[in-house]
């Protein structure tokens, strides 16, 4: 449940369409446009873009298209949840960054 409410937080980044989780497996959808849900042209490789930004940090994050999946140690302690979120919400604002600068937002 804390894995849950934590990572829900990840709605709020203006990349993320969808935060979801089952269990300790949790996946989040980056979108061009949050209010249509709108992806990204799939040629653009936007997940592939925050898998880089993700490895590049220390963090194992799958891209799945541009859904990003996780799937931590089922032994993490809350702080280290906390730890992981706040290095994915890094390897978000990363993204977005370089989203930006190559001009692939509206």
């Amino acid at each position: 449940p804390y894995l849950a409410t934590r990572f829900a937080e990840l709605a709020e980044h203006p990349l993320v369409g969808v935060a979801e989780t089952c269990g300790f497996v949790a996946g989040l959808v980056l979108v061009k446009d949050k209010a249509t849900k709108t992806t990204f042209d799939p040629s653009l490789a936007v997940g592939m873009v925050c898998r880089k930004r993700c490895f590049a940090n220390g963090l194992l994050m799958r891209a799945v298209g541009d859904r990003m999946l996780i799937a931590p140690p089922l032994v993490m302690t809350h702080a280290q949840i906390d730890e992981m979120i706040d290095l994915i919400k890094r390897c978000l604002d990363a993204t977005l960054e370089e989203v930006r600068a190559n001009g692939w937002l509206a």
